[in-house]
């Protein structure tokens, strides 16, 4: 196994005690800003992750923990569920019986990814209503006789020194149009 740091064989020490790499990252001592990049790095490891799992052995050796205490446990209580005719008791008893064979993952939502995703979509809607706009303006430019890249006040310049039908007129001149 290579060798750790003493600030990553802290970081190990931390982590076993709640399996939350980010506070663990800060009580060995990183940064608060660049813990949780630190602590997802660490874990990656394969010498971090050597450490953690001799740790994790260790801690259960010395609470004469086994996985089969743990199944004959878990088992005990999903019993005393169904006794007790408790619905709620049994699934968790059966979700812990999961997780411990690893066959029940737990998903974690990233928040901040969650975040910066929908920030990103956000932007990119923006920039795609952005454009449909300045195509709109250059078509009026262009349908007023004036150059695509016209500014709005040179639209609205144009627009002012044309008579505006009303909504009668208008109606009138779409009948005639549609009637040709």
């Amino acid at each position: 196994m290579t060798e750790l740091t003493p600030k990553r064989r802290r970081f190990c020490q931390e982590y076993v005690l709640d399996s939350n790499g980010t506070a663990a990252a800060i009580r060995a001592g990183f940064s608060d800003r660049t813990a949780k990049s630190q602590a997802s790095q660490m874990l990656d490891m394969p010498a971090v992750k050597e450490e953690i799992e001799r740790l994790q052995r260790a801690a259960a050796e010395a609470r004469n923990i086994t996985l089969d205490k743990l199944y004959l446990k878990l088992e005990e209580a999903c019993q005393i569920a169904r006794r007790k005719e408790s619905a709620s008791g049994m699934v968790a008893a059966v979700t812990a019986l999961a997780k411990l064979s690893g066959l029940w993952i737990d998903q974690v939502d990233d928040l901040a990814l969650r975040a910066k995703m929908e920030a990103e979509a956000a932007e990119a809607s923006q920039r795609t209503e952005l454009k449909t706009a300045g195509q709109l303006l250059a078509d009026a430019a262009e349908s007023y006789g004036l150059p695509r890249d016209a500014s709005p006040a040179m639209i609205v310049g144009a627009i002012a020194e044309r008579p505006i039908a009303t909504p009668a007129v208008f109606a009138l001149l779409h009948a005639q149009a549609t009637k040709q």
